[in-house]
């Protein structure tokens, strides 16, 4: 009876343990020039996202980039379109970036990237 008793403690643990870890998010971005790729811990939610970007021009990564991040969530009945310019400051060669989605429903993020006076825009969205 001892026996069964650890076992269900230690399944318990191991369920409560897979129950705990959120998925993190990836999102790569291929433009003409960059390629962008974005990571975080946890998926996109509602609230402050942490957000680590890379960037990398002909398979090289790039850190001396001017990046901007725009939200933008589209009007919908009662309730005006909703843009928002989120700062980003340069960690070596990753930029990061604290990314608030004020609420749920339909965001498009836009990543400006700029370097060397050449500007590329690269664009996705999601539901939350």
């Amino acid at each position: 009876m001892r026996k069964l008793a650890v076992l269900l403690l230690v399944i318990s643990g191991f369920v409560l343990f897979a129950c705990s870890q959120k998925e993190g998010f990836k999102k790569e971005l291929t433009g003409e020039k960059f390629k962008v790729i974005i990571t975080s811990d946890q998926p996109p939610h509602v609230g402050i996202n942490k957000w680590k970007i890379k960037i990398f021009e002909n398979g090289n990564p790039v850190s001396d980039a001017e990046v901007k991040i725009n939200g933008y969530m589209p009007p919908m009945p009662g309730m005006p379109e909703m843009s928002f310019d989120y700062p980003v400051k340069r960690s070596g060669d990753t930029y990061e970036s604290d990314v608030n989605l004020s609420m749920g429903g339909t965001w498009q993020i836009t990543i400006y990237v700029n370097r060397n006076g050449t500007e590329e825009k690269l664009k996705f969205g999601f539901n939350l």
